[in-house]
C-alpha cells in the first residue's frame, strides 16, 4: 500500500498529464449557406456521425444566408474554412488570390429556375423574365453567389443582358424564398432542392428550369460544373497545414459515409423532425443519389467544365476570361480522378 500522500501527489500528476490532452481537441469552424439546403447536407452532419472527433477534433458550422457571406467570414477570419460552390469562390478569386479549394463535396448541381405562380402563362421561356426581378441568394456589389452566376449563364443562353433585369438578394432558406414569390416582391428565385419541389408541391411557383435534369445541363455551357466544394486561405492553410489536412479528411470521411448510407438513415442522423422539411429532404435524396462526391476527389473533367460554366457566365469581364480553376486547386489531400 503506497502512503495516501503518495497516492494524491500520482493523482494530480495523471490529472494534470491529462489536461494537455483535452486542449489537443483541435478546434475547426466552417462557414456554409444555410441551413436547410440539400447541397450542404455533409457539413451539417460532421458532428452527427462523429466525423470530426474520429480525426481528433470538432468542428463549428457558422451559417450565413449564402456563399458570398461565407467566402467573407473565411477571409476575415472568422471561420477558418468555407463550403461553397466553387464558381462563386472563383469569382472571389479575382480580387483575393488566397482562396484555394480543398476538396469536392457536391457532384451534381441542383439549381431550379422558380417562377411566382401567378405568372403562369405570361413566363414560358428564360427570355420572357427580362425587366424582371429575380432574387438570388445574397447578392452583393462585389461578390456574386453561385446562384447569380447559374442565372446570369441561363439570361445569356436565351439571349437577355443579365443588366435587363433586377437581381436582389434572398436568404438560403425555404421560408425567405416562399415568402418572396408569394407576396410578389421576386417574380422568380433561383432556389436549390429540396426548398423548389415544396414550392411547386404548394403552388406558390412553377418550375422553369431544373439543372437535376441531364438534358436540361447538357444544353448548358459546363452544365455538369462542380457546385459545392471545401475552400479554406492559402496563407493560414501554410501556417497550420495540419488543420487543413485534418478538415479534408473529415470532410472524406463524412462523404464516404453518406455513400454508404440509405437517404432514410441520413435523414435520421441529421435529426430532421418537422415532418413536410423531412418529406422533401427524403424524396431529394432518393431522387438525385449522385448529388454529393463519394469520396471528396477532384474531378478534372468536371473542373474543365466548371471553367467553361464560368467563362461564360460571366462573358463581359476580362479577368474572368483568363482565370484558369486549375490555379486556386490545392488537391494534395484530397485526390484527383478523371
Amino acid at each position: 500500500m503506497l502512503p495516501k500522500a503518495l497516492n494524491q501527489v500520482l493523482a494530480a500528476v495523471a490529472l494534470l498529464c491529462a489536461l494537455p490532452a483535452a486542449a489537443q481537441v483541435m478546434q475547426i469552424s466552417v462557414s456554409v449557406p444555410g441551413p436547410g439546403a440539400a447541397s450542404y447536407m455533409p457539413v451539417a452532419l460532421i458532428s452527427k456521425i462523429g466525423a470530426d472527433r474520429a480525426e481528433g477534433a470538432q468542428v463549428r458550422v457558422q451559417y450565413v444566408p449564402g456563399g458570398g457571406a461565407a467566402v467573407q467570414d473565411m477571409l476575415s477570419n472568422n471561420t477558418e474554412f468555407a463550403v461553397v460552390g466553387l464558381s462563386a469562390a472563383m469569382t472571389s478569386r479575382l480580387k483575393d488570390p488566397r482562396i484555394v479549394a480543398l476538396a469536392a463535396i457536391n457532384d451534381l448541381p441542383l439549381y431550379v429556375l422558380l417562377v411566382r405562380s401567378g405568372l403562369q402563362g405570361k413566363v414560358k421561356t428564360v427570355a420572357d423574365l427580362k425587366g424582371r426581378v429575380i432574387a438570388v441568394h445574397s447578392t452583393s456589389i462585389t461578390t456574386k453567389t453561385n446562384s447569380q452566376i447559374v442565372m446570369e449563364l441561363l439570361l445569356r443562353n436565351a439571349g437577355v443582358v443579365p443588366d435587363s433585369v433586377r437581381f436582389v438578394s434572398v436568404g438560403q432558406r425555404w421560408s425567405s424564398e416562399a415568402a418572396m414569390l408569394a407576396e410578389g416582391t421576386a417574380d422568380a428565385v433561383m432556389g436549390d432542392e429540396p426548398h423548389a419541389s415544396r414550392m411547386v408541391a404548394d403552388k406558390i411557383a412553377f418550375q422553369l428550369v431544373h439543372l437535376g435534369d441531364p438534358k436540361t445541363a447538357a444544353a448548358i455551357p459546363g452544365g455538369s460544373f462542380l457546385r459545392g466544394a471545401l475552400f479554406g486561405r492559402q496563407d493560414r492553410i501554410e501556417q497550420d497545414l495540419k488543420k487543413a489536412e485534418t478538415m479534408v479528411r473529415i470532410i472524406r470521411r463524412t462523404l464516404e459515409w453518406i455513400a454508404s448510407h440509405t437517404p432514410e438513415e441520413i435523414i435520421d442522423m441529421a435529426g430532421i423532425e418537422d415532418p413536410v422539411e423531412r418529406k422533401y429532404m427524403l424524396e431529394t435524396l432518393r431522387k438525385y443519389p449522385r448529388q454529393y462526391s463519394r469520396d471528396g476527389k477532384f474531378s478534372t473533367r468536371q473542373l474543365q467544365d466548371t471553367e467553361v460554366f464560368f467563362r461564360k457566365s460571366q462573358a463581359d469581364n476580362s479577368a474572368a476570361q483568363t482565370l484558369k480553376v486549375e490555379s486556386m486547386v490545392m488537391d494534395r489531400w484530397a485526390g484527383r480522378k478523371d
